[in-house]
C-alpha cells in the first residue's frame, strides 16, 4: 500500500510539475538533443510509475495465495491491507486491472500509431513515384509545385520546384543537410513514440507537452546538423526563404507537405532564425555538465524509487513459522511414580 502511494505521488508530481519547470528553467533551445532525451525519460518514468502503482496495489491480494504455502500465509498476514476486508479486495482488483489496461492501451497505441504512419508514408511514396522526378545529381525527388517546401520520408528527400527556384546553391545544400539529418537521426520514430504515448493517456499535461516539444526540438537538432556543415547565416537564410514564403493562391495549390513528413518549416521560423543568428547564448561547458547531471538524476530517481518500494513490499520480513504473537507456554508431562521416587529419602 505504501509503495502504491509513493509511486502514485511520483507520477502525479512529474505529470504536473515537469512541464512548467522545463519551460522556465531548462535550456531547451541550447541543448535540444539532451532535452529530447529528458522528455523521453520523464514520460517513460511516468508510465512505469503508473503501472507500478497498480501492481503494488495488486500485491495486496497475495493473501489469496496463502492456501498454497504456510510461508505465504504468514507474509500475507503482515500486509497492511489484505483481502480479509472488502476495501483491500477492491483496491487489489483495481490495481491489477488498471495496470493491465494501461499496459494494453499503451501497446495498442504504439501499434496503431506506427502502423498508421507507415501506411500513410507508403501511400505518399507511391504517389511520388508517379508525380515526382528523381534528380540524380542532388539525390532527391523533385515535385512540381509552386510552394517552396522540402521534406523527407524514410529513404527519400522531396523538394519542390518552387524551392529550387528560390534557394541559392549554399541554401539548397543547407536545406538538404537538414532533411538528411532527420533521416539519419530517425526523428520520425521519435515523434511517433511521443505521439503514441500521448494517445495512450490523453489529457496529461506532461505527455502533451512532450509531444509538442519533441516535434519542435527535432527541427533544432536538424538545424544544428546543417550548421555544422555550412554556416548559421546560410541555414537562417534558407529558413527565411522556405519558412516565410507564401503561395500566391493557397486555395488552389495547397501545401505539398504530407502530415506524416518532417518539413523544414514545421516549427516557428522566427524563433529558429533568432537562435541560429546567435541571439540566444549557446550552452556553456558548465551548463552542459549541469544538464547531463540533471538527466542522470532524472534517470536514476524513478529506478531507485521503484527498487526501494519494491524491496519494502516484496521482501518485508515474515514471522517465523508458528509465531502467533503470544508467549509460548511449554507444558511438561511428568510421571507420578517418578515424582514419588524422587521425593523418597
Amino acid at each position: 500500500m505504501t509503495a502504491a502511494l509513493i509511486l502514485s505521488a511520483y507520477a502525479f508530481a512529474v505529470a504536473l510539475l515537469a512541464p512548467p519547470l522545463i519551460t522556465r528553467h531548462w535550456p531547451s533551445d541550447r541543448a535540444p538533443r539532451l532535452t529530447v532525451v529528458l522528455l523521453q525519460i520523464l514520460t517513460s518514468s511516468f508510465l512505469v510509475a503508473a503501472v507500478g502503482a497498480g501492481l503494488a496495489l495488486a500485491i495486496t491480494l497475495v493473501d489469496g495465495l496463502s492456501q498454497l504455502s504456510p510461508t505465504l500465509e504468514a507474509c500475507a498476514d503482515q500486509l497492511p491491507v489484505t483481502d480479509h476486508g472488502s476495501l483491500g479486495t477492491a483496491l487489489g482488483h483495481l490495481g491489477w486491472i488498471s495496470a493491465v489496461v494501461l499496459s494494453a492501451r499503451l501497446l495498442y497505441c504504439l501499434l496503431t500509431t506506427f502502423g498508421t504512419a507507415r501506411r500513410r508514408r507508403r501511400a505518399h511514396s507511391e504517389m511520388l513515384r508517379m508525380l515526382a522526378t528523381r534528380d540524380e545529381r542532388l539525390g532527391v525527388l523533385v515535385l512540381d509545385h509552386p510552394a517552396p517546401a522540402c521534406y523527407c520520408l524514410p529513404g527519400d528527400v522531396v523538394i519542390t520546384t518552387g524551392a529550387l527556384e528560390r534557394l541559392s546553391a549554399m541554401q539548397l545544400e543547407a536545406v538538404l543537410l537538414h532533411e538528411r539529418a532527420h533521416l539519419s537521426g530517425r526523428h520520425h520514430l521519435i515523434i511517433a513514440l511521443a505521439t503514441a504515448i500521448r494517445r495512450a493517456v490523453p489529457h496529461i499535461k506532461l505527455l502533451d507537452y512532450a509531444e509538442r516539444e519533441t516535434r519542435r526540438l527535432v527541427e533544432l537538432i536538424a538545424d544544428d546538423a546543417a550548421v555544422a556543415r555550412t554556416s548559421a547565416p546560410t541555414v537562417a537564410a534558407a529558413l527565411a526563404v522556405i519558412g516565410t514564403s507564401h503561395v500566391p493562391d493557397p486555395d488552389e495549390t495547397g501545401s505539398p507537405v504530407p502530415e506524416t513528413a518532417l518539413a523544414i518549416d514545421s516549427s516557428p521560423t522566427l524563433r529558429r532564425i533568432r537562435r541560429l543568428l546567435g541571439l540566444d547564448l549557446s550552452l556553456t561547458r558548465r551548463g552542459h555538465a549541469l544538464t547531463v547531471t540533471a538527466i542522470t538524476a532524472a534517470t536514476n530517481l524513478p529506478l531507485a524509487l521503484l527498487g526501494v518500494t519494491g524491496a519494502t513490499t516484496v521482501f518485508r520480513p515474515c514471522p517465523r513459522s508458528g509465531d502467533s504473537g503470544w508467549p509460548q507456554t511449554v507444558v511438561m508431562s511428568v510421571d507420578a511414580d517418578s515424582l514419588d521416587g524422587a521425593s523418597a529419602p
